[in-house]
């Protein structure tokens, strides 16, 4: 089976975290499945060399009098997995759509090179409805290929994808015309369906439950009761919230902050204001390795999001058997419990603060082999993998019936 993958965003040279669910995804798909030849194909989605800010004009024009990076295919899993990447200039939405056009004939490009390296493409796979499933859509015309959507936008939908309180056009060309339309949640389901979309499927992201795991017996370190939080710094991910909470704290506890973000500065002058920066840390961008360590040495995480459209952190964290508080933001609450912590409603400092106070009181009555058992059951690479494989033999035999 032939996939091309069309991802919205992706890691690249000068950003190397958005996006990596789906390149996950992929290496996952062709790792377990030997019949299955994926290929990812790439413009500078997230690639600062190639993106063009109107408020970043002389940044811009330098960019634009440079040549562009050279084309490459990148391989591997024995092959199965290629990364094809053909470059395309990005900028504002508001000229000539953002150069639109290019990246669709790019992507193009991108499928005959896939064909000719392994022959017909079956299925097309886009992440997130724009641009990935507008240009799924426009490829499948040309092609004669179904496609499929993995959406993945939180809140949804953004406010920029609404005109006058109606989806853009081109979200609804593009879920309208999708074999399916996969939400990694219920909830992201259900805000999907509130906006007309339909023909959808629930498949949760995977997390890798092989890297992320317990730590070794006597790893433990002599230190005070610890929270973690990993997440951009940004207003959607509550960590003001998570601050106003952690300072009504009696007794020893620790926070460690997880992450990068616009509102950093901000949020480090809250700490300062809330007399707490002496027990707040701030580690930065974490890689995986870094974020599987800090899920190891705390004792709790905390996800204080006001949206999510799952919140893979959290499943992260559980995987290293960890419990963890997290809110009603339309992802976490379909999957954490009694057994693995508490879930608490947004926006809400004294409920939050109570469930810190619960968890590090309560925190040695949750069984972490058990909750990470559970969470195994679901969100692994081979349950996730499994569902998507029968997705994709589901809409292939459809399609050979028409």
């Amino acid at each position: 089976m032939n996939v091309f993958f069309i991802p919205s965003w992706y890691p690249s040279e000068t950003d190397p975290l958005p996006g990596i669910f789906f390149r996950q995804q992929a290496q996952a798909l062709t790792a377990l499945e030997k019949d299955v030849r994926i290929g990812v194909s790439i413009w500078g989605q997230n690639d600062e060399r190639l993106l063009l800010w109107a408020g970043q004009p002389v940044g811009s024009f330098i960019k634009l009098i440079k040549p562009m990076p050279a084309p490459s295919v990148k391989k591997s899993n024995e092959g199965r997995l290629i990364e094809l990447f053909r470059p395309a200039r990005t900028w504002s939405r508001k000229l000539l759509e953002g150069n639109l056009k290019t990246i669709i004939n790019v992507n193009d490009r991108n499928f005959h090179e896939f064909e000719a390296i392994f022959g017909k493409v079956d299925l097309i796979h886009a992440h997130v409805a724009f641009p990935g499933g507008y240009i799924a859509k426009k490829l499948s015309e040309i092609h004669g290929v179904p496609y499929v959507i993995t959406e993945h936008m939180s809140p949804f939908p953004h406010e920029h994808f609404l005109v006058s309180g109606v989806l853009d056009n081109r979200l609804q060309e593009a879920y309208g015309s999708a074999a399916r339309n996969i939400a990694v949640s219920k909830g992201l389901e259900s805000g999907m369906k509130r906006f007309g979309v339909r023909n959808i499927v629930v498949i949760p992201n995977m997390t890798d439950f092989k890297f992320f795991t317990p730590e070794e017996p006597g790893g433990a370190i002599d230190r005070p009761f610890t929270f973690f939080f990993l997440g951009r710094l940004t207003h959607q991910k509550g960590v003001d919230i998570l601050l106003k909470a952690f300072a009504k704290l009696k007794g020893e506890a620790l926070l460690r902050i997880g992450g990068d973000g616009p509102l950093k500065d901000d949020l480090k002058a809250l700490a300062r204001k809330l007399g707490i920066d002496k027990k707040v840390s701030w580690t930065g961008r974490l890689d995986h390795e870094a974020a599987r360590m800090e899920y190891r040495r705390c004792d709790a995480f905390v996800l204080p999001s006001r949206h999510e459209s799952m919140g893979v952190v959290v499943v992260e964290a559980m995987a290293c058997g960890k419990p963890v508080i997290a809110t009603y933001c339309g992802g976490p609450e379909e999957f954490v419990d009694h057994h693995s912590g508490y879930v608490v409603h947004p926006d809400n400092v004294e409920k939050l603060a109570e469930a810190m106070g619960k968890m590090r009181k309560n925190h040695a009555t949750f069984k972490g082999w058990y909750f990470r058992e559970e969470a195994r059951k679901r969100f692994s690479h081979e349950a996730v993998a499994g569902r998507i494989m029968a997705l994709y033999k589901e809409v292939l035999e459809e399609d050979s019936s028409n």
